[in-house]
C-alpha cells in the first residue's frame, strides 16, 4: 500500500479520537476497549511518512488508558461503564506487548486469560453439533460455551506473550482445528448442525488461520482449504473486518494476493462514509501494516520454492 494512503489513515484515526486518549466506534461517541485497542495496533503496525511521533504518542496513550481500565482480577471489560464481559482482554495484552509498556498489567491479564475456559460437556447419544464439546477454548461471556473468535484472539495473545506451548494455548489450537468446516473455512461457532455443514465466513476463517500460523503440524488440508476459501471470497468482499483478517491470514501463510491493496482501497471509500467508521478504518490500516503479523503473534510462513 502506498505511503500517501497510510498517511491518510493515520491522520483520520488521530482526528477521530474521543476527547482524551481512547477511541469509540464513531466520532464523538463514548470510548470502548475494542476500537481503542484496534486503533492502537493499527497505528503501531505501520509508520507514516509525516508526523510519526503523533501516532506513537497516541498508541502509548491508548496503552495507558487500557491499563487504567484493568480490573483487580486482570481482565478488561467493554468500556469504563461495562466491566463485563471481558473478551477484550487479549486485545489489551497485544497492545501492551506492542508498546512494551505496563508489564505488570500484562502479566495479570495473561494470568486471568489462562484461568478462563468455556464450558464443556461430554456428548451423549447423537449430538446435533459437528464439533467436540469437550474441548475447552474461550467464550464471549464467562461460563458459556467456547466460540471460535474469542478462542483465536486468546491463542494469538498467549503466543505473543511467549506461551506458545502452554496447555491452554494448545487447547485453543485444538479447538480451532476441530471447528473447521469439512469443505474449507470456519464459521463463528459450529462446523455443522444436524449433519449439515455450515457456511464458512471470511472473518472467522482469517482469524483461525492467523491463530494456526507458525504452529507445528498445522499445515495440511485444513489450512489449504481455508486459504482456498479466502482466495475465492475476498475479491468480492469489502467488509473491513473480513478483509483485514482474510488478507493477513493469506499473508501469514505466504499467499497474500497481489491485488489486495486494491480491495483495501475500495473498502476504505465505503468505510469512511460509515457512522461507525473507526473500527473499520482501524481494520483496514491493520491489514496494510508491515508489522501487523508480528504484533498479532502470527509469524508468516515462507512459501517453499517450486
Amino acid at each position: 500500500m502506498n505511503g500517501a494512503w497510510i498517511d491518510g489513515l493515520h491522520r483520520e484515526l488521530l482526528r477521530l479520537r474521543t476527547p482524551g486518549p481512547a477511541w469509540g466506534n464513531r466520532s464523538g461517541g463514548a470510548s470502548y476497549v475494542e476500537p481503542t485497542a484496534l486503533a492502537a495496533l493499527a497505528l503501531a503496525a505501520s509508520t507514516p511518512t509525516t508526523d510519526a511521533d503523533a501516532s506513537r504518542r497516541a498508541v502509548a496513550s491508548a496503552a495507558d488508558w487500557l491499563k487504567d481500565l484493568q480490573q483487580v482480577d486482570g481482565s478488561l471489560g467493554i468500556s469504563p461503564d461495562l466491566p463485563r464481559p471481558c473478551w477484550t482482554t487479549p486485545l489489551a495484552i497485544l497492545v501492551w506487548i506492542a508498546t512494551d509498556r505496563h508489564h505488570d498489567s500484562r502479566r495479570k491479564a495473561v494470568d486471568w486469560l489462562l484461568a478462563q475456559q468455556g464450558t464443556t460437556w461430554a456428548p451423549t447419544g447423537e449430538s446435533p453439533y459437528g464439533h467436540d464439546p469437550r474441548i475447552a477454548g474461550w467464550s464471549w461471556v464467562e461460563k458459556t460455551h467456547s466460540w471460535l473468535e474469542p478462542t483465536a484472539h486468546a491463542v494469538l495473545a498467549l503466543r505473543r506473550a511467549g506461551l506458545p506451548s502452554h496447555a491452554r494455548t494448545r487447547d485453543g489450537e485444538r479447538l480451532i482445528r476441530d471447528r473447521a468446516i469439512r469443505t474449507g473455512g470456519w464459521n463463528y461457532g459450529n462446523s455443522a448442525v444436524f449433519g449439515t455443514d455450515l457456511q464458512p465466513q471470511p472473518a472467522p476463517t482469517g482469524l483461525a488461520l492467523l491463530a494456526l500460523s507458525g504452529v507445528e503440524d498445522a499445515d495440511g488440508p485444513i489450512v489449504t482449504l481455508g486459504c482456498d476459501y479466502l482466495e475465492s471470497i475476498l475479491p468480492t468482499t469489502r467488509a473491513p473486518l473480513s478483509l483485514c483478517y482474510g488478507v493477513l491470514a493469506l499473508a501469514a501463510w505466504g499467499r497474500r494476493p497481489s491485488n489486495s491493496d486494491e480491495w483495501l482501497a475500495a473498502a476504505h471509500d465505503r468505510a469512511a462514509r460509515s457512522s461507525n467508521c473507526i473500527p473499520q478504518l482501524a481494520y483496514l490500516l491493520l491489514a496494510a501494516g508491515t508489522r501487523s503479523l508480528e504484533l498479532l503473534g502470527s509469524p508468516p510462513i515462507t512459501p517453499e520454492s517450486p
